[in-house]
């Protein structure tokens, strides 16, 4: 049993005596925002003599052979870990821990709970003056059984989906930082914006050279669909001046297809096809 816990343990305390999977894969760097690319995968020594790795790699072995044609791995987890680790990072994760632990992983979930549910309340209570919603939310729409992790996607009056890539644009000119995509979880992605298996495979007959950009295209030809959506993700460092910035953002989007950003006008529907390279 493996559980992936980098999403819930930045602002959740797991109690693997209560919770006792094989594996806990986990990601210092969602913890505590450095170093990048360093997490951790936790394995039960009872279960670590069943692994069986028929192959090796530099610092995984305690001898080799050419002649001999074979090879001893080490003992333990040094077995499997390829090459050499990130050794100047490594210290940099136990100064966050103890900054973690200073705060309090409690007052930290607490406080990411009050955050996220305000901005799904708020995100919920927007709607077009013709009375469609200008928000969808992917999960949970309260703080049961959800972390501090918001995905949505936004809709004109006309309940047409808009481009997630031009809403993370336009809110980078205003200091707002969002993820888009379908954060590589394309199954997912498929599955939340009712992508069938003969839109896929529309896709997948289009030219060598398909890109986001066509894929996009194809899929609002298909009855507006999209693969993607926009992410907004609160932590440690979220505080409510953060979110009270990102649902003003929003607000803009209210009946308009013309959003003002300092000197420059944009048309939603017009920067669509021109991003698309048409």
């Amino acid at each position: 049993m493996l559980l992936d816990a980098g999403a819930y343990v930045p602002t959740n305390r797991l109690d693997l005596t209560e919770v006792q999977p094989d594996f806990v894969v986990v990601s210092f760097y969602k913890m505590f925002g450095y170093p990048t690319g360093v997490g951790a995968l936790l394995v039960r020594r009872s279960v670590l003599g069943k692994l069986h790795r028929p192959w090796f790699a530099g610092g995984t072995v305690n001898f080799a052979s050419v002649q001999g044609q074979g090879h001893v791995l080490s003992q333990g987890e040094a077995a499997f870990e390829d090459g050499t680790l990130n050794y100047l990072a490594i210290p940099a994760i136990e100064i966050g821990l103890r900054h973690l632990e200073s705060i309090g992983i409690e007052k930290t979930s607490e406080r990411v709970r009050g955050l996220t549910g305000w901005v799904l309340e708020e995100l919920l209570a927007l709607w077009h003056s013709n009375g469609h919603a200008m928000v969808r939310i992917y999960g949970p729409t309260t703080t049961q059984a959800r972390g501090g992790t918001i995905t949505l996607n936004m809709y004109d009056p006309d309940g047409h989906l808009l481009d997630y890539r031009r809403v993370e644009e336009l809110a980078g000119h205003e200091g707002i930082s969002l993820r888009t995509g379908c954060f590589c979880n394309p199954g997912t992605g498929e599955t939340a914006e009712g992508l069938t298996e003969e839109d896929m495979q529309a896709a997948l007959a289009m030219s060598p050279d398909i890109n986001l950009f066509s894929f996009t295209r194809l899929m609002r030809t298909r009855g507006h669909k999209s693969a993607g959506a926009i992410r907004v993700s609160l932590g440690l460092v979220s505080n409510f001046a953060d979110v009270w910035r990102f649902v003003r953002f929003v607000e803009k989007f209210r009946d308009q297809t013309l959003l003002t950003i300092g000197e420059v006008s944009f048309d939603i529907e017009s920067c669509r096809v021109i991003r698309d390279g048409s």
